[in-house]
């Protein structure tokens, strides 16, 4: 396994996955013990989703608020994203920062701290997203903020946005209560 610190979002950690291939074809072990206890990334999983969505397809910018906060693992089956972390902790020192990774079945994990929204592109014709979390969704602390309010160069000209995304607030209307 190997492990890095994305450098451009405080507390935001990726991983690669233990593969082996053979003649049937390829079997990842993603997640186990030695990663779930690590003091940066500890988590208790609570609920796990998963995506389908076609090319030119942007998700996001999603967290929850408190008190149903929560941090996120996501990785890739299939497909190819551009995966986009905004942090939206004002005491963080990467406040206001985004930072995007792309993402494939073979990249692994990232794990998304408390506070940072998050969402991303397809780049690939379809694309299958994972996403596990330690808290429960409660869609009455589902929040975020607009797509392409914060400075990302979307990749996509002519991006397919949910009627909730393109509601969400731009971010300078968005009031943190990350402390």
């Amino acid at each position: 396994m190997t492990e890095r610190q994305v450098a451009e979002i405080s507390g935001c950690v990726q991983w690669s996955p233990i593969l082996s291939s053979d003649s049937r074809g390829t079997f990842s072990k993603v997640l186990f013990d030695s990663v779930r206890s690590s003091k940066d990334y500890s988590m208790e999983i609570q609920e796990i989703f998963w995506t389908n969505s076609k090319y030119g397809v942007i998700r996001g910018m999603h967290l929850q608020l408190p008190p149903n906060e929560g941090s996120k693992l996501v990785w890739v089956t299939s497909g190819v994203i551009r995966d986009v972390i905004l942090d939206l902790r004002p005491s963080s020192p990467t406040f206001q920062r985004y930072c995007t990774l792309e993402l494939n079945a073979t990249t692994g994990l990232l794990h998304i701290p408390i506070g940072c929204a998050h969402g991303y592109e397809v780049l690939s014709s379809e694309a299958i997203v994972n996403y596990a979390q330690d808290c429960d969704h409660v869609p009455a602390s589902d929040s975020g903020v607009r797509w392409n309010s914060f400075g990302c160069d979307w990749i996509t000209a002519k991006p397919i946005v949910s009627q909730r995304d393109a509601a969400l607030p731009m971010l300078h209307e968005f009031v943190s209560p990350f402390i």
